[in-house]
């Protein structure tokens, strides 16, 4: 796992981060998803940011081969963003069970017809990973 900070008793862990960028809904989306035969979908409960103020949708991704697993989640709460820095993004796909995003996923994701982008974004700040420290 990368970390941010790394003074000898306090290390940060957080998963590797990527924003997918499409006009699609999430329940649309993943919809498209879950007709790819390589993935399995499964909605969890919303998930709610470090300050318990805004619910956030988001989706187990299973990559049926080997199992690797990351996390879809809707930017957009009911009342705030849960990557601020990058307020132009709809979803982030977050590692779940590894060090990095499995790359089969970014090469699954990039070629879906709805999706415009999907790439890696930068490290969040102290204040920002606080939400993505919780998915571990």
């Amino acid at each position: 796992m990368p970390s941010l900070f790394a003074s000898g008793e306090f290390i940060l862990e957080y998963p590797t981060i990527h924003g997918i960028a499409t006009n699609q809904r999430l329940s649309s989306f993943a919809h498209s998803l879950s007709k790819h035969p390589d993935l399995d979908i499964e909605c969890f409960d919303d998930l709610l940011d470090y300050d318990k103020k805004s619910y956030h949708l988001n989706y187990v991704i299973t990559l049926l081969d080997d199992k690797s697993k990351c996390l879809l989640i809707k930017n957009r709460g009911s009342s705030s963003l849960f990557y601020p820095k990058y307020n132009n993004i709809p979803y982030l796909l977050c590692s779940l069970n590894e060090n990095e995003i499995n790359p089969n996923f970014i090469e699954i994701f990039s070629k879906l017809p709805d999706i415009s982008l999907c790439f890696a974004l930068e490290k969040p700040n102290q204040k920002q990973i606080l939400n993505f420290i919780q998915l571990q």
